[in-house]
């Protein structure tokens, strides 16, 4: 039987947090191939096996394929779409019963209630599984957005968060997941695998200005498409620093139609010092891994500094908007004030 979670906590027996390994795996997958792309996530499983690895981290949207969903009908996103029950995801739990090692990926959800998820689920040896959807949801207009944080415990030591692609720009969803007590963040991302196209961008962090004047939705896809996993690179060793945790990255791009590999994996400790990490651009011949020793992140300045926050410093992080301060004369009271007294000075005299 499977058990499903959208958040909460898990205690597993087996790995104790100086043993616990993890993999990042960017899968090279096709659209609409489904059984094929669950086929080759069954095979790294197996492979991760044999090296004693934990849990293995493959894409967002690995199952359903990376190419750009934002002109599919509703008939064509329905047929893409799989429940939390379907075949790929019992063919998944399967792999990670046969294996013993436990997998996250990413697919389309379609909700019990018709509604569409761009979601990526984690799969634990012992039936259990639990879904992240995604909180900035971009893909098609008729994906929904997440409405709750992703997480749980993994062993004694490791607690994990899931945040998909666009979530990880956030740096206040990166913080609750940390303040939730996550202590390994799971960062599946896609890129659309435009070819050419990708090269215009090298530089996309020089393009920002341009995109604080778009809408969060429309810069959020923009991003996207700019080559992100170029500066995600860099975002996400300081994300785990300022918040003391593991990150385990792994970006997948659909290339059946260009002869080069894609993808790019990485594994980031809470001192923001990269584990491993495949070459850019390039598929890995063998699984990109680390082991996690949670005595880091309990010595990282990240945590030291989480201890010292003052929430009550922060209100304006809830407002909607560019959270200035607005002033408003009318408010102002005389308690404190300093009486102040004024003249005008004429070459003749003095008047007050």
């Amino acid at each position: 039987m499977m058990l499903f979670s959208y958040c909460g906590a898990v205690n597993m027996p087996s790995s104790t947090a100086s043993s616990f390994c993890v993999a990042s795996v960017p899968l090279v997958s096709c659209r609409s191939e489904a059984a094929h792309n669950v086929a080759r996530v069954a095979d790294w499983l197996a492979l991760a096996a044999s090296q004693n690895i934990d849990l293995v981290v493959f894409p967002e949207a690995c199952i359903s394929g990376y190419a750009s969903m934002a002109k599919l009908g509703r008939a064509e996103l329905n047929a893409l779409a799989q429940t939390l029950d379907g075949p790929s995801m019992r063919a998944v739990a399967d792999a990670v019963e046969r294996t013993g090692v436990g997998a996250g990926v990413g697919f389309v959800e379609r909700a019990t209630d018709g509604q569409f998820f761009n979601s990526y689920v984690v799969c634990l040896p012992g039936g259990v599984l639990h879904c992240h959807r995604k909180l900035h949801a971009i893909e098609h207009p008729r994906i929904v957005s997440g409405d709750r944080f992703t997480v749980f415990d993994a062993s004694a030591d490791v607690r994990i968060g899931i945040l998909i692609g666009a979530d990880n720009y956030v740096v206040e969803n990166v913080r609750m997941t940390a303040l939730m007590g996550a202590t390994l963040l799971l960062a599946p991302h896609r890129s659309y695998g435009f070819g050419d196209e990708r090269s215009k961008y090298a530089h996309p962090v020089s393009r920002q200005p341009a995109l604080a004047r778009e809408s969060g939705a429309k810069a959020a896809q923009r991003a996207e498409r700019e080559n992100s996993d170029e500066w995600l690179r860099r975002w996400l060793p300081a994300r785990a620093v300022d918040n003391g945790m593991f990150v385990v990255f792994s970006d997948g791009a659909e290339i059946a139609r260009e002869n080069r590999p894609a993808g790019t994996a990485m594994i980031v400790d809470p001192f923001g010092r990269i584990l491993a990490s495949s070459p850019e651009g390039e598929a890995p011949g063998a699984l990109v891994h680390a082991g996690l020793d949670a005595t880091l992140v309990r010595v990282s300045p990240g945590r030291e500094w989480l201890a010292a926050r003052r929430p009550d410093l922060y209100k304006a992080l809830s407002r909607i908007g560019s959270n200035h301060v607005e002033f408003d004369a009318r408010a102002v009271s005389a308690k404190g004030a300093v009486a102040l007294s004024f003249a005008q000075v004429r070459r003749n005299g003095v008047t007050g």
